[in-house]
């Protein structure tokens, strides 16, 4: 639902505040709970999956860079869930590869 949300809020706020503004923050917010679902409840695996999203969020590597530049909320949110992907696959792997 906060998905939902985030891109009926982010597609009406870019065309008020352009393109990906940095008070929008609900993309990040409801896409990072994507990864917290399959991330067990401990320190050790919580902190990658926070640190592996942000990377993801931040170098944005292919395709994120192009979803980036879909227009209004697409773009805003679709990366975002596109880090929380790539995060939730890191955990997974982790997670069954060393047993945290």
């Amino acid at each position: 639902m906060l998905l939902l949300i985030g891109f009926y809020v982010s597609h009406d706020l870019a065309g008020k505040w352009g393109k990906d503004p940095k008070q929008i923050v609900i993309d990040e917010y409801s896409a990072f709970l994507i990864p917290l679902f399959f991330t067990p409840m401990r320190v050790m695996p919580l902190l990658i999956t926070f640190i592996s999203f942000r990377i993801f969020d931040i170098l944005k590597p292919p395709p994120l860079r192009q979803l980036e530049k879909l227009p209004g909320g697409w773009g805003i949110m679709l990366d975002d869930i596109g880090a929380a992907i790539y995060s939730s696959i890191v955990i997974l792997l982790i997670t069954r590869i060393i047993k945290l």
